[in-house]
C-alpha cells in the first residue's frame, strides 16, 4: 500500500508483536483482598519463623566466629574460652528452639 505522499504503509497490529510482557491465558493474576476475605497467616509465619531462625543461626556464627579470632590472633587463651560459655549457652539453645520449631512447624 502506497499513500499520497510515496510512503508505504502495511497491515500491521500491535497484536502481532511477540511478547513476553502480555499475560497469557495461564498466568493468574493474584486476587486483591476485598472486605470480608478471611485472613491467612501461616505465609507471614514461616517467613517469620525462616528470618528468626536465619537470624539466630547467623549470630551462633558471629559468636563462633568471634572465639576462633580471638583465639587465632592471641587475645585469649585456649584455657579462657570455657568462659565465652556464658554467651555460647544460651545462643546454642536459642538456635536449637528456633530451628527446631521452623522445621517442625514447616508447611509441605
Amino acid at each position: 500500500m502506497a499513500n499520497e505522499d510515496n510512503t508505504e504503509t502495511s497491515d500491521f497490529k500491535v497484536e502481532d508483536i511477540p511478547s513476553t510482557e502480555k499475560p497469557t491465558s495461564t498466568d493468574k493474576e493474584p486476587k486483591s483482598p476485598q472486605i470480608g476475605d478471611t485472613y491467612d497467616p501461616r505465609p507471614h509465619e514461616d517467613q517469620a519463623r525462616r528470618h528468626i531462625a536465619y537470624l539466630l543461626i547467623g549470630l551462633l556464627w558471629v559468636v563462633i566466629g568471634a572465639i576462633f579470632i580471638l583465639v587465632a590472633f592471641s587475645s585469649i587463651g585456649v584455657l579462657e574460652v570455657k568462659e565465652f560459655a556464658v554467651v555460647l549457652g544460651p545462643v546454642v539453645t536459642l538456635v536449637s528452639a528456633a530451628t527446631g520449631f521452623y522445621y517442625g512447624t514447616k508447611t509441605k
